[in-house]
């Protein structure tokens, strides 16, 4: 009886050691807290504003990618010891929550941390752009309004964009780009007097902060092997809050290699509508060499 009662023992340990192996315990994670991000001014003179619509961050652990987070995000992390994150900034790609992607001209954030489990940890991502160093080559192209304004009308019969300092008006800075309509004058495409070339197969973006009562159209005219190309890029909706745009330029930078391109805001006033107001700050074309 002695001995039925040993065995029975050993069997409920080893089937208890049996379930430790099927079922492990989990490992808690740690919890890194980010509730917003800054963009930090390193060279403004190159890069221009700073103003960002940053909406997502893409967390890698120790370069192992955890994943895209919205923001505010709390991210679970599954850490022993000391380790680092690194953080890119997500954005809407073309103004579009659908089209979430990585900003690849805002640089990496690194935060080393040891791990905490079932511990929140706080962690505020401070980005700047790229290129400021000799990790990448960038080019930043920028119309702030502050000093001029490369927007001329494309059309004599058009209306054109001003530069205004009005208080009601301004975004930030000094100075922005304004398209009024009032009464008769109800068209308006304004072209840069600028082209710029854009080389393939590189990123490339437009950045754009803009408000306006009425909807416009971003278009490109590209001087491409002898010919000038037309080409729709994006149509925006009338806001009454100052909005900030991403735009990505690949496809087009790629379709026509090598070609100059200038870009065209297009926008026209309703004939029920007296008067109309655009404004445009920190207009950007930014690519990598």
């Amino acid at each position: 009886m002695k001995q039925l009662s040993v065995l029975l023992a050993l069997l409920i340990l080893l089937y208890l050691n049996a379930c430790n192996v099927i079922n492990p315990s989990e490992k808690i994670p740690t919890y890194i807290q980010i509730d917003s991000v800054q963009l930090l001014a390193t060279n403004m003179a190159k890069h221009g504003s700073v103003n960002h619509k940053i909406t997502d961050v893409w967390v890698y652990y120790n370069r192992e990618i955890l994943g895209p987070f919205e923001l505010p995000a709390r991210v679970p992390v599954l850490a022993e010891g000391h380790g680092e994150l690194q953080i890119l900034a997500g954005i809407y790609d073309n103004g579009l929550t659908v089209t979430r992607t990585k900003y690849p001209f805002y640089a990496v954030d690194t935060f080393s941390f040891t791990a905490a489990p079932a511990q929140v940890i706080k962690h505020t991502p401070k980005f700047t752009y790229r290129g400021l160093d000799t990790t990448a080559t960038v080019s930043y192209l920028i119309e702030d309004f502050e000093q001029g304004n490369i927007f001329t009308k494309r059309y004599s019969n058009d209306t054109t964009m001003i530069r205004t300092d009005a208080a009601a008006d301004k975004f930030e800075g000094d100075w922005c780009g304004k398209i009024f309509f009032k009464d008769s004058v109800d068209n308006a495409e304004c072209i840069t007097s600028t082209a710029y070339l854009i080389p393939p197969f590189k990123e490339a973006y437009m950045e754009l902060n803009y408000k306006c009562d009425v909807p416009f159209e971003i278009a490109t005219e590209i001087s491409y092997q002898g010919s000038l190309v037309n080409s729709s890029i994006l149509n925006f909706k009338a806001t009454d809050k100052w909005t900030k745009v991403y735009v990505s330029l690949n496809g087009f930078s790629n379709t026509f290699q090598n070609g100059s391109f200038k870009f065209v805001i297009i926008a026209s006033k309703p004939s029920t509508t007296a008067e109309a107001t655009l404004l445009f700050d920190n207009f950007k074309i930014i690519y990598f060499n």
